[in-house]
């Protein structure tokens, strides 16, 4: 599996984009329906991540969630966070991604728990749209809690959170990395909490076919 395989994206107004890898589809939505065979977790910023091996079953708190089931979709729901996929041959996972779960370590327990389950040399990530460093303004308590990921602008501090993704991903051992390089901030057609305290969200899933 190599990123060359994403398909092209689809993206208006609604935002619909999508790409297959084998028998795994991914999916970014900003319109969608809660269908029977879609799992959202309960998120709260946190660093949990789950297994889930039998559906239907409640949606409980977590930030990312692993499964092996087919024909089950897992997804996240982010407005400025990074929506972060995992496919590898027989997994697949999907994590939200803030500043607090990156701070937290969600995608070191991510990739600790699916290298139990798949050998991370031959695994692809996704990374979607969210905040960037383009836009994204942080405190100065950003400085200590990504040392060498804030950039300074005409006094101001600025955090490029896809790229803090991406590169916590390389550094743990994958390589292969799709990202949609879009700041959700601004990008108008992108929801954005941090620009409009919108209600609107991006779907990010992934099926076993």
């Amino acid at each position: 599996m190599r990123g060359k395989d994403i398909g092209e994206s689809k993206t208006n107004k609604e935002l619909s984009y999508s790409f297959k890898m084998g028998n795994k589809l991914v999916k970014l939505e900003k319109e969608w329906v809660n269908h029977p065979k879609l799992y959202i977790p309960i998120q709260k910023h946190t660093n949990r991540v789950i297994l889930l091996s039998t559906f239907p079953s409640p949606p409980v708190i977590a930030d990312a969630v692993i499964t092996n089931l087919k024909g089950i979709s897992v997804g996240v729901k982010t407005a400025d966070c990074a929506g972060v996929v995992l496919i590898g041959s027989d997994y697949v996972a999907v994590a939200h991604v803030g500043w607090r779960g990156l701070a937290s370590g969600i995608i070191e327990r991510l990739i600790k728990r699916f290298s139990d389950l798949e050998d991370i040399g031959s695994v692809f990530a996704f990374v979607g749209p969210s905040a960037k460093g383009c836009c994204y303004e942080v405190g100065e308590e950003f400085k200590n809690l990504f040392p060498g990921k804030v950039i300074e602008r005409n006094g101001r501090l600025f955090m490029d959170l896809q790229k803090a993704v991406v590169d916590e991903l390389r550094e743990l051992g994958i390589l292969n990395v799709g990202v949609y390089e879009k700041c959700t901030i601004c990008t108008p057609e992108l929801p954005s909490f941090r620009r409009d305290k919108t209600e609107e969200r991006i779907l990010t899933s992934v099926t076993i076919l």
